[in-house]
């Protein structure tokens, strides 16, 4: 144990004497190991952040959509009606998705994205976070009002810096199906857009950014009669989700004479998508941000070894006043560690400030682990061990006598 303690002493000595070359030996493993628990930080904090965000819109939730356009795949009216009936159904609402074109004051034209929906979609399955005016509601939908609601981000690309509060009551023209029709925007939802968009970027936001209308009234442009591709609803808690949706489809396979026809998602099964990819991506950057982590270890390995050359003659009074072989690979193993696990300790550190600068910006809260700080020491300790064994076995292999000959 003393032994131990002098060779920890020395090695401290050692590593202290000379800060310059420690510093720059500890580099890559320090760039290396923060890259890593950086990456893996903002990888965990994404995946809570996407769960939370299912959270809020329940995980009873799903959907059903028809998997071709064929008459004979529509959902209709009755069988809304039949899946609203269910026991287990909390509610089912319609929707239908075209294209459109918006034309702006200056007389621009711009390919749009138009979602019909009635009104528990963007109040109960999937809320829009309202930043002015309101939401879709009951008297839109049975009125067939010309309301809309328009993202943040559309609002800035067609009114510049008018706020919000003052964008709502404007009217925008809209051509669906042919038909110029002029809508009053009633409310402004929130994205995670960036705040700093170049006017190119904003231009790009109007035709990614869905508009949201009432069902009834895109029904009755695309005169569809009530005939929809997909539907979402809720599943009451305390009910098996998966055997309500597979009954579902079997409902609706049934009435339409099909044999698969429908695709259905729940938020859990994209819950457990996302994770899958989250976990695969957040791997394959770690892989390549490891990459550092090698040159770091192969720059351990090449310092150690020009120390070894330049103590040769230290190495040979030891010897000469009675320390093994044994002694002197511990030694200089000790030395290596020191280095590694200094440099883990600070990559750590890095990790942590670099997560939580790039956490703030993307509104993300990075999160770190008691796996991520093992996996830092354990880093550390093997590639410590791993290019420290052979610079400290060519010291220990010495000949006393020829390493006290050395200059």
């Amino acid at each position: 144990m003393n032994m131990l303690g002098e060779s920890i002493k020395s090695a401290i000595k050692q590593l202290m004497g000379n800060k310059g070359r420690t510093i720059l030996t500890m580099l890559g493993m320090f760039i290396g190991v923060g890259a890593v628990i950086m990456i893996l930080a903002l990888g965990t904090g994404f995946q809570t952040y996407i769960k939370s965000s299912f959270m809020d819109m329940g995980l009873g939730v799903f959907q059903v959509s028809a998997k071709e356009e064929k008459s004979e795949y529509k959902i209709d009216t009755e069988d809304v009606n039949l899946i609203k009936s269910l026991p287990e159904i909390e509610s089912v609402v319609r929707g239908n998705d075209s294209r459109g074109n918006l034309y702006t004051q200056k007389g621009e034209s711009f390919l749009c994205n138009i979602s019909g929906i009635e009104p528990d979609y963007v109040n109960e399955i999937s809320p829009l976070d309202i930043l002015a005016g309101r939401n879709l509601n009951d008297k839109d939908e049975e009125a067939y009002s010309n309301s809309v609601v328009i993202a943040d981000v559309v609002s800035k690309a067609l009114y510049g810096e008018k706020s919000y509060e003052r964008v709502v009551g404007e009217q925008i023209e809209i051509t669906i199906n042919k038909q110029p029709i002029s809508f009053q925007i009633v409310g402004v939802y929130k994205t995670n857009s960036s705040k700093d968009l170049s006017r190119k970027e904003l231009d790009r936001m109007i035709t990614q950014k869905t508009f949201y209308i009432p069902y009834s009234k895109l029904d009755q442009l695309l005169g569809l009669g009530g005939s929809v591709r997909t539907i979402a609803g809720i599943v009451k808690g305390g009910y098996d989700q998966s055997e309500v949706t597979t009954r579902i489809g079997q409902i609706l396979n049934k009435r339409h004479h099909l044999k698969d026809g429908y695709a259905i998602q729940t938020y859990v099964q994209i819950m457990q998508m996302v994770d899958s990819v989250m976990n695969i991506v957040t791997l394959f950057i770690s892989a390549i941000a490891s990459i550092s982590l090698v040159v770091g270890g192969v720059g351990i390995m090449n310092i150690m070894l020009v120390t070894v050359k330049e103590r040769t003659r230290e190495i040979g009074i030891r010897k000469a006043l009675g320390a093994s072989n044994k002694d002197v690979l511990v030694q200089f193993l000790i030395e290596a560690l020191m280095v590694t696990l200094i440099a883990g300790i600070l990559g750590m550190l890095l990790g942590y400030i670099g997560a939580m600068m790039i956490g703030n910006q993307l509104g993300i809260m990075a999160e770190f682990t008691l796996g991520m700080i093992l996996f830092a020491t354990l880093t550390s300790v093997t590639i410590g061990l791993v290019f420290g064994v052979y610079p400290a076995y060519q010291a220990a292999q010495l000949d006393p006598i020829e390493a006290l000959r050395a200059d």
